[in-house]
């Protein structure tokens, strides 16, 4: 398959992630959800490598890759972390497309990083993508939301920005370091779970915000959902030349069917306000990566 087609099916997957993961947290305790989720996707995953006979071949790493793959599930840990505290309070159909703009920080990361060359179109992008965050205040008011001084809005930006970091050092990871795909996704997604049981170890936010751990079918599928888009997503990072600003930018486009779907099931409001606000950030962020 080509680079596009590994990469729009990880997108339909990461839209799926995105509708289960807001069932999951919604008036829930935030950390237990990303243990459990994270729990199962290692497991699946594992037990997936040792029925098609490579898991004795993914589990070897030598301690400089496996510094390289800590620095991934610290960094991933923590974008999950903000993104899942944001969608406690924040409606799916605002958080979501926040982290659309990642490829505008992707982008101006790979220009200074990778020498990704810009062209002109590219400040008119980022005009439309802060035009866009302007215009999701502007919604925002309508549900009682203070846009800029909102803690779970700036909860998912930070979410979306270690979402941009994490797609530069995917790029390092496996183009530059050479570390095959399926070990880099076994053992980052052990590296999140160890990392999780730590905090809840220390007593940080077993309740999050006063907020019960209540069990939900969603959680456990979270965590496979996301698995399967990763490694549809890994697997069309690895092949060679392809751009990590254009990958970054194909793969955000779930967040139209996380849009849509959002509307669907959670029953949403003020969607045209919104879909305007994402409107002009998908244009932006396509035009910075043309």
């Amino acid at each position: 398959m080509t680079w596009t087609t590994w990469i729009l099916v990880s997108a339909v997957f990461l839209a799926l992630y995105d509708v289960a993961k807001k069932a999951s947290v919604r008036d829930n305790a935030v950390l237990p959800v990303l243990l459990i989720s994270s729990i199962t996707g290692t497991f699946v995953y594992a037990a997936v490598l040792a029925a098609a006979g490579g898991l004795a071949s993914a589990v070897r790493l030598t301690p400089p890759q496996a510094a390289v793959v800590a620095i991934k599930s610290v960094i991933v840990g923590t974008s999950w972390l903000f993104t899942f505290c944001a969608l406690r309070t924040l409606p799916v159909t605002i958080a979501t497309p926040i982290r659309a703009s990642a490829p505008a920080l992707v982008f101006i990361a790979a220009f200074f990083l990778y020498g990704e060359r810009p062209g002109v179109v590219q400040g008119l992008g980022m005009a439309l993508v802060f035009a866009g965050y302007w215009a999701f205040a502007w919604a925002g008011r309508g549900e009682g939301i203070d846009f800029f001084r909102c803690r779970a809005v700036w909860l998912a930006i930070g979410g979306m920005a270690m979402s941009a970091a994490s797609g530069i050092w995917d790029k390092f990871v496996l183009q530059r370091c050479a570390i095959p795909v399926e070990t880099v996704q076994l053992w980052f997604q052990a590296g999140i779970v160890v990392l999780y049981a730590l905090f809840l170890l220390a007593g940080r936010a077993a309740r999050h915000g006063g907020a019960r751990f209540e069990w939900r079918w969603t959680i456990p599928l979270t965590g496979t959902l996301l698995l399967a888009s990763d490694w549809l997503y890994f697997h069309g990072l690895a092949l060679p030349g392809v751009s990590v600003a254009a990958v970054s930018l194909l793969r955000r486009f779930s967040v139209v069917l996380t849009f849509v779907m959002g509307a669907i099931f959670f029953h949403e409001r003020n969607l045209r306000r919104k879909g305007i606000a994402l409107a002009a950030i998908l244009a932006g962020v396509v035009l910075i990566c043309l």
